[in-house]
């Protein structure tokens, strides 16, 4: 079963914070550039949160991750520039 997150991090080597960005374009959609929104399953998410580990200094750098319950999704509000184009009807914008 698919549910929604909330992906935002904050790496201090650009190195680290570039590898780390494209493992989360790998499981969801940039939103900003430390934001990511992504639908995955359980496994997925256990697969994403091995490999960014691999990658970060957890003395100098930071990841959330959250999940977004459906009616929570439906509170969301946004304005400004950063929607996306979205790939498929799967994704939700602000």
């Amino acid at each position: 079963m698919y549910e929604h997150y909330l992906i935002v991090y904050d790496i201090l080597n650009p190195i680290r914070l570039r590898r780390l960005a494209k493992i989360a374009q790998d499981y969801g959609l940039r939103m900003q550039k430390s934001v990511f929104e992504a639908e995955m399953t359980p496994s997925e998410l256990q697969s994403m949160k091995i490999r960014m580990k691999k990658i970060i200094h957890p003395a100098e750098d930071g990841i959330k991750i959250f999940r977004l319950c459906q009616s929570c999704e439906a509170k969301r509000t946004g304005v400004g520039k950063g929607v996306p184009e979205l790939p498929d009807a799967a994704w939700h914008i602000f």
